[in-house]
């Protein structure tokens, strides 16, 4: 009787340290990514998961099928990607100071 409860044990342990490490994460950041997504404006920056970066131009959800954004990788040239191209959003650009060469200059206290 004992080893059975033993068995039971071990794989109610095995299942729940499966979930918890392996499955819960990705499910995460599955659940992250969806909300990145729905979250788009036209005038984000976004990288896809072929590494391209271009600026949301246009969003078009049609009644049938995934919804679709027009991407700006360059001046006049837009390509057509799934919202599931998506991989994450450029929301955190660092911004570049106007005169880097004044900066260096300057004594540190």
């Amino acid at each position: 009787m004992a080893v059975m409860w033993s068995v039971i044990f071990y794989t109610v342990a095995a299942v729940a340290a499966f979930y918890f490490i392996l499955l819960r994460p990705v499910l995460k950041s599955q659940k992250d990514q969806r909300a990145a997504v729905r979250a788009l404006q036209i005038g984000d920056e976004v990288v896809t998961t072929g590494g391209l970066i271009g600026e949301v131009k246009d969003i078009i959800q049609p009644a049938d099928g995934p919804t679709e954004i027009i991407l700006e990788l360059a001046p006049n040239i837009r390509v057509r990607a799934v919202t599931e191209a998506v991989s994450r959003r450029l929301t955190t650009l660092e911004e570049v100071p106007d005169h880097p060469a004044q900066e260096a200059s300057q004594p540190s206290a």
